[in-house]
């Protein structure tokens, strides 16, 4: 186990932690700054690039224009574009920052979020389709608290960028329960 793995792990459970808790403040608050918007869930994922029309490496500013504003946010941490229970009893989608620039972005199951090539990544069989596609640039991995996720690996920005898609098991009949695509922390 690398620290590296271990301090991004550490990393994304803060993020998702400090995310929850601005979302719980944002509705919690009699008064909102600005307007909020009413969510997105579900839209098209690039592989290795981007989600929804936002991409690594953006500003907060350029994801605002492109996305609109969050339901809720923490400032310098991330923006969350899911209103939380009951209006949406599934779903997330989390664009994570670091150094105000998009470093990951977190997806949880929703029917209506699918690939550039039109994979639904939830849908059943996703995994056998997305084996089918890419062939061996999809690697069976186990991140260091033994979950498990299957990891396309490319080059953007001139830096790494892993697209993660995270299963109860291993094999082609597995279903995806969460996503993430990141710039990995570097040491």
């Amino acid at each position: 186990m690398s620290l590296g793995r271990r301090h991004f792990k550490l990393s994304r459970g803060l993020i998702i932690a400090a995310l929850v808790l601005a979302s719980l403040l944002a509705t919690t608050s009699s008064i909102a700054a600005t307007p909020r918007a009413t969510g997105i869930y579900g839209g098209v994922i690039v592989v290795g690039r981007g989600v929804a029309g936002a991409r690594l490496g953006m500003t907060r500013a350029q994801v605002v224009a492109r996305l609109g504003p969050p339901v809720s946010e923490m400032p310098n941490l991330g923006m969350s574009y899911e209103a939380l229970p009951p209006k949406n009893p599934h779903g997330q989608f989390d664009v994570a920052l670091q150094g105000g620039r998009v470093r990951m972005f977190i997806i949880s199951p929703r029917s209506t979020w699918r690939l550039a090539n039109g994979i639904h990544i939830f849908a059943s069989g996703a995994i056998a389709r997305l084996m089918h596609c890419y062939g061996q640039r999809l690697k069976p991995t186990r991140i260091e608290d033994g979950e498990r996720v299957y990891r396309i690996t490319e080059r953007y920005l001139g830096r790494t960028v892993w697209t993660e898609f995270y299963v109860e098991h291993f094999g082609p009949r597995a279903s995806v329960y969460g996503f993430d695509l990141l710039f990995p922390l570097t040491r």
